[in-house]
């Protein structure tokens, strides 16, 4: 069974275990902020209880912790995503990009879906074109993709 935990929920130990996959250098090679310090972590969360164009979230498969997804820039059109498993873990990709399409579609109700890839994140951007999601744009660094809302069009 998969559960999603909102960050404003977590609790200390959960925190910790956030902050630390996401300054896993297998994890923050594939981010635009690098490494930071919990401090920063912890503002960083108690300040999406005030914002609420962001929504980010643990998620647990049977009661174990295997990655986050997030959502940011929500708007009534789009919003943008991000998603990363725990350090070392496989095969839990699609499970976390299943759980980014069912929230922005079936709780947000988007029209669609947008994220921007490093270029050189090849696993992200085939699990992304798996998902049909088309490629928009790109630049040297990164490719932006998109992905609407069969069930709202």
């Amino acid at each position: 069974m998969i559960e999603l935990k909102n960050f404003t929920d977590l609790n200390e130990q959960e925190i910790i275990l956030v902050w630390q996959w996401r300054n896993d250098k297998k994890v923050n090679e594939f981010m635009h902020t690098k490494n930071f310090d919990i401090k920063e972590h912890k503002n960083f969360i108690h300040n999406l209880k005030q914002d609420m164009s962001k929504k980010y979230f643990l998620v647990f498969k049977n009661k174990e912790a295997i990655g986050v997804i997030d959502l940011v820039n929500i708007k009534k059109e789009s919003c943008y995503f991000g998603l990363y498993a725990k350090p070392d873990l496989k095969g839990v990709g699609q499970i976390l990009m299943d759980e980014v399409k069912k929230y922005a579609f079936e709780i947000l109700k988007v029209k669609m879906l947008k994220a921007y890839v490093f270029k050189n994140n090849d696993k992200a951007l085939n699990l992304y074109l798996k998902n049909n999601f088309e490629i928009e744009k790109e630049n040297k660094e990164a490719i932006y993709i998109k992905l609407n809302n069969s069930l709202n069009s």
